[in-house]
This record gives structure tokens, sequence and C-alpha cells, in this order.
């Protein structure tokens, strides 16, 4: 079917049908002019929005329309978690162009509503707009985190461990292959890192409850270039560990069959999704036997450093040696740093 034959109010109506009343107390949602809701006292509100652009954030040979539905909430509900803030509500802005089809536009949604479900957040309503350029999807997602509880990137302290969840590298090595139209069930993983991201939102949310780091960001741009804006917001430096560095074995086997070095991809490859995060030394126990417990996987990775040695490589040898962040800078010609 067309788009233009559905029209804006055909396809909104078919949006809300595909998606059940908020499971929290909402005044109003989908249908009106703004959504209201009833802001819980002691916390705060988190909003963010992060918008995936055809042909900037994701290719369409690479990635379904599934996908991208799923992975535009992911990305917004993974800055949430960096905060350490539990996800609540969304609203999804829409750029179409004469391309889509509705066909297309339901396995949209339906990476979305999968996305939602799985975070437990509820749609508000959004925007669809006729975009002349590319298609994008623009979500925006409300977030609660008690006043006392709330994490940012500026309360690192020198001498602070820095810790990481689950693994990294594993979305750009994702990426490379199939930028070299290599999609193996060996290499699955890896692939699926890329297209479908999880976002930490429990183990932030976890983080944050059990007071633990004095720091926190989430990994979309890569380990070196996140580490940089936490070590500018806290005015310090940083030292990594390379032999610390959590690589799964599909990452090691990838770049062992196309020559590539994985500390690369750990280093520099960005939509991961972790969380990174700085522990005060009289913490690391308590995240320690939290980890031991099977509560949390994370991994100590390195250590918060006065700001003068900036951000430094401990290679396995013992040898030091400057990086530079290498991720995604959005405003650069090619998208890196």
């Amino acid at each position: 079917m067309d788009l233009r034959q559905l029209g804006e109010f055909g396809l909104i109506d078919r949006i809300q049908k595909r998606f059940p009343p908020p499971a929290m107390p909402v005044p109003l949602g989908i249908g009106d002019d703004a959504a209201a809701i009833l802001p819980s006292s002691k916390q705060y509100l988190l909003l963010t929005t992060d918008s995936l652009i055809e042909g900037v954030h994701f290719d369409p040979a690479f990635s379904t329309f599934q996908d991208v539905g799923y992975k535009s909430v992911m990305v917004n509900v993974s800055d949430i978690a960096a905060m350490g803030g539990a996800p609540r509500y969304f609203l999804i802005s829409l750029g179409l162009t004469n391309r889509q089809t509705v066909e297309e536009i339901d396995h949209l949604y339906k990476g979305i509503e999968r996305g939602s479900r799985e975070t437990g957040i509820d749609l508000l309503g959004g925007n669809i707009a006729f975009s002349t350029g590319p298609f994008f999807i623009s979500p925006t997602v409300v977030g609660e985190v008690p006043k006392k509880e709330m994490v940012t990137r500026a309360g690192a302290r020198e001498g602070d461990g820095l810790y990481v969840t689950g693994t990294l590298g594993d979305a750009a090595a994702g990426l490379a292959l199939l930028k070299k139209g290599i999609e193996t069930r060996r290499f699955a993983r890896l692939v699926r890192r890329y297209r479908r991201p999880q976002a930490r939102w429990r183990e932030g949310r976890l983080l944050a409850k059990m007071r633990i780091p004095s720091a926190m960001i989430d990994l979309s741009d890569g380990l070196s270039s996140d580490l940089g804006h936490l070590m500018e917001q806290s005015r310090l430096g940083a030292e990594i560990e390379a032999d610390r560095l959590p690589l799964s074995l599909p990452l090691r086997a990838t770049s062992l069959q196309m020559g590539t070095d994985p500390l690369e991809y750990a280093l520099h490859g960005g939509e991961d999704y972790e969380l990174l995060f700085s522990v005060p030394e009289r913490k690391v126990k308590k995240l320690e036997r939290m980890i031991e417990e099977g509560l949390i996987r994370a991994t100590r990775i390195g250590r918060i450093a006065s700001q003068r040695i900036g951000l430094t490589l401990k290679e396995p040898d013992g040898r030091r040696r400057a990086i530079a962040p290498g991720g995604w800078d959005h405003l650069r010609k090619d998208g890196r740093n």
C-alpha cells in the first residue's frame, strides 16, 4: 500500500492500534496536541533524543526496517541507562520520503514495539513529516531516577577504577563484516550486536541504586571517544590496560580472518552501547562481589588518573602510549574523530 493513499492520520491510527495503553497512569496519551504525564515525587525526569538517519547512521543494505526501529529505541534508552535511570515513556518522530511503503513502516514499528516491550516503555505520541532528504527516525525517551541516585559524567576522581559492562568492539566488527559481504552463522553474534544492540538499563539502574559509580557514560561513539568525554567532564586523565579489555571470541576470530587488530575495534569502534563507569576504591569490593554473584557482568579495564597523562594505553609488555579519541564524530565529514 502507498503511504500517500493511507495518509498521515491513517498512519497515526495504524500506529496507535499496534501499541497497548500505557502500563503506568498517563492523564493524556496519543491523540491530542501533546501528551501529559505525572512526574513522580523525589525523582528527576530524564529526557533524551537521538536520531537515526538513512545513509549516516544506517544503511538499508545492511539493516531491515525492523532492525532500525528496534535500534532506535535501544540507543535512546541507553542514554537513560548511563544516568542510572529507568526508562518510562517515548515519542517517535519520522521523516518519511516517497520511497517507503506502508509495509516497510509496519516493519519499522514492529521493531519499535519489540524494543519498547523489552525496555518497558510506553508510546505517548510523536510527529510524522515528509522529508525531501533522507529517511530518518528520531525517538525521544523520558526516564526517571531518584534525585540522590543520578549519575553524571562529571563525578570521577583520580584513583577510581574504570569498569565496562559486556564486551567491546563487537558492533564495529559486525559492520565491517557486512561491508565486506561476510555474514555467516559463525559471526552472527557480531552482526546482531550491530543491528540490534542491547541497552544496559537494568545494569545502569542497579549500579545507581547501589551507589557504586562516581561517573558513567554509554559507549555509543567508541571507548576512546566516550572515555574522552568522561575525562573532559571530570577534568581528569585515564589509563586503560590493553590485556584487560573484554573481547569476545567471535571478535578475535573475525580479526584473525580479516587481518585486523581486535584492540582497534575495542578502542575505537562505536555502537556497543555498553556502560563505562568509574568506581571509587572503597566501593570496588562491593562491585566485585556483585560480579562474582552474577548480578552484573562488568570488567575492570583501567583507572582514572591525573589530567596531565591524558588518555594512556598500557600495553601487555608494560609499555605505555598515548591514544587519541578515534570514535564517531557527527559533525566531521567522514564521521570519525
